[in-house]
């Protein structure tokens, strides 16, 4: 989209800070009370960030992807696939940002 990542960032830290972002999935304790100028560890700051731009990726529609990512099928475990981790090939196959339809998952 020839944006720096850095103003994606920042752009979704501003949503967030606004409270425009379901924090329930959020992946650090204590989400509800954690704003852009909250002091976190690199570990939590990376987690916060990852949230960010997962939900960055949800909102793009079809048409911002290559051919090929577009065409992607949904995997069946979506965001909670953990194979997505560990096999390139699968990663590259199916669509990971989406709610799992199958299999043990949070509701």
């Amino acid at each position: 989209m020839g944006r720096p990542v850095q103003d994606v960032v920042a752009e979704w830290f501003r949503l967030f800070n606004d409270r425009q972002i379901d924090r329930s999935r959020m992946p650090l304790n204590h989400a509800e009370s954690i704003t852009a100028s909250t002091h976190v560890c690199n570990e939590c700051y990376n987690k916060l960030v990852g949230f960010l731009l997962y939900w960055f990726r949800v909102t793009l529609t079809v048409d911002h992807f290559p051919a090929d990512a577009a065409a992607r099928e949904n995997c069946w475990y979506g965001y909670a696939c953990r194979t997505q981790h560990h096999n390139e090939e699968h990663a590259r196959k199916r669509n990971h940002v989406c709610r799992p339809t199958r299999g043990n998952h949070p509701s």
